[in-house]
């Protein structure tokens, strides 16, 4: 089970009420901060008597007292050393179990989504694209996107499910989604699986519009339309996750390349490696003319 901070679980007034009559206002006290902590850990926790007490706010004999009441009552167990309630413990499994099909559902949302869409070039790749494929005349579009500085592509492997929520739900601050709203990733990885960022795109636009809320929002999909709006933003500015460079690539890539270079007299470092003339380059050398690496520039899309 992750053990990753969840700032959220589901809380039943009525079950708790009935589980706490009885009890003293002091004990009610140290077993709501215990299954809070509980929670909040994503299970059982170190019974550190003197952290605890400091936890609750309490002397650690009366906290002490409090907690072999609860132990004693069935509250609360003690199993090696850790505290747990078994409550908490099927609550934070049926969360667990809502992620999963959640986000397995809103994997298959995409990705029929994405089997209907078809690829299209930004206005960044195009004038390069149609130079390249004038030199290349194999049909695998792959070889044109390799040969081509596009400054749009995000090479960024994909996270684990609960990662990814994770890192949502650290953007968005705690107590500004719904707890069900938090579960359902299908908004979110239906605009991965088009191409939009997780770091470059989403994470940061969901940080500043979370920064005005006055009040928590539903779901992910109260952000879609402004990272949509940052990730076409960032596109057209020609900017974003380059592809690294490929030492292997062959000599027919490595022709069109250095062809789009000598008419264009500029170069795309982060995807090609250093320019012709200077310590690293990884052209081979059987295909570099005396005059390659003269007057370039380095490319830069146009904003």
């Amino acid at each position: 089970m992750s053990r990753k901070h969840i700032p959220y679980f589901s809380f039943y007034p009525a079950d708790f009420m009935n589980g706490v009559r009885g009890l003293s206002a002091q004990d009610v006290g140290v077993y709501t901060m215990l299954l809070c902590q509980i929670y909040e850990e994503n299970g059982p926790v170190a019974l550190n008597h003197f952290r605890l007490a400091t936890y609750c706010g309490m002397r650690v004999p009366a906290f002490t007292r409090s907690v072999e009441k609860l132990i004693a009552l069935g509250k609360l167990e003690l199993e090696n050393g850790y505290l747990k309630n078994k409550r908490a413990e099927a609550e934070i499994q049926k969360r667990a179990d809502g992620l999963k099909i959640n986000s397995k559902a809103g994997l298959a949302s995409a990705e029929k989504r994405q089997q209907k869409q078809s690829p299209v070039s930004t206005d960044v790749q195009r004038p390069f694209n149609q130079a390249e494929a004038d030199t290349d005349t194999d049909t695998d579009t792959d070889t044109d996107k390799d040969n081509t500085p596009s400054g749009v592509v995000s090479s960024a492997p994909p996270e684990k499910l609960d990662d990814i929520q994770a890192k949502l739900i650290e953007a968005i601050g705690e107590g500004n989604i719904q707890p069900h709203g938090a579960l359902n990733l299908s908004a979110i990885l239906g605009l991965i699986s088009a191409g939009v960022d997780l770091e470059t795109d989403i994470l940061p636009t969901i940080r500043a519009k979370a920064q005005r809320l006055s009040r928590p929002v539903g779901s992910w999909s109260y952000f879609t339309d402004a990272i949509r709006d940052a990730h076409n933003r960032r596109v057209q500015a020609g900017q974003g996750i380059i592809k690294p460079s490929t030492p292997e690539a062959d000599d027919k890539r490595w022709t069109g390349r250095l062809k789009l270079a000598r008419e264009r007299k500029y170069w795309s470092t982060p995807e090609w490696g250093p320019m012709p003339g200077l310590d690293g380059c990884i052209v081979p050398k059987s295909l570099l003319s005396p005059d390659d690496g003269k007057d370039w520039h380095e490319f830069k899309a146009a904003a």
